[in-house]
């Protein structure tokens, strides 16, 4: 018995400092940058690739004609960008907790791209394209715009530093986020096939991407 209660409490000792314990005994886990560091709400990250392939680069947005794009001039499609040396646009995350200060692996956040040109500043947030159709099937591509019920995804662990995202309609619906090939891009969409990414720090004070 002894035994027993000496390797539970050398279990609790070595918890991992990026878990924490809630008062329902669910633990929450921090998701890591490239660097191991937990990413913040404060900050801003890259989301590039996981493996690094000749195929493509960073997370960014480009024109591919949308109704949006055509009347606000503002690039809304999320897609990936075509060199593989650019890490695309910041972007930032809000958690839905707002006592989160950390981003919580297979939690609701919205995610923003992280620019200040004024026509497009409002049109930030990630979202889900199509969710209501009355053509099936539909495909679910991933735009930016104003935030609402379409704008709340999750992150979730595959590997070692290496997260998939999710979106995740109102908690009882989620569905990974994966690519297809659209008008010369891979456009983000959802998928059965994942497509895994990681986090990169942006140190960079003050510098916002131009649209």
């Amino acid at each position: 018995m002894k035994t027993i209660l000496l390797f539970l409490f050398l279990e609790i000792i070595f918890l991992p400092l990026s878990a924490l314990a809630t008062p329902n005994n669910q633990v929450l886990i921090d998701v890591l940058d490239t660097n191991g560091n937990p990413l913040n709400k404060s900050n801003r990250y890259w989301i590039t690739p996981a493996y690094t392939t000749m195929d493509g680069g960073g997370i960014r947005v480009a024109n591919l004609g949308s109704d949006l794009q055509e009347i606000t001039m503002c690039p809304t499609s999320v897609v990936q960008s075509h060199l593989p040396t650019d890490d695309g646009i910041a972007v930032y995350f809000t958690p839905k907790n707002p006592k989160h200060q950390k981003i919580v692996e297979s939690t609701s956040v919205n995610i923003h791209f992280y620019f200040d040109y004024p026509l497009c500043s409002n049109l930030n947030a990630w979202k889900v394209d199509n969710l209501v159709s009355e053509v099936l099937p539909i495909l679910h591509t991933i735009s930016t715009g104003a935030k609402d019920e379409s704008s709340w995804f999750q992150i979730k662990p595959t590997t070692n530093r290496k997260y998939k995202l999710v979106f995740c309609l109102f908690d009882t619906y989620c569905q990974d986020i994966g690519v297809v090939s659209q008008s010369g891009y891979h456009r983000l969409v959802l998928s059965d096939n994942p497509k895994p990414f990681v986090f990169k720090l942006d140190d960079r004070i003050g510098m916002a991407a131009e649209v």
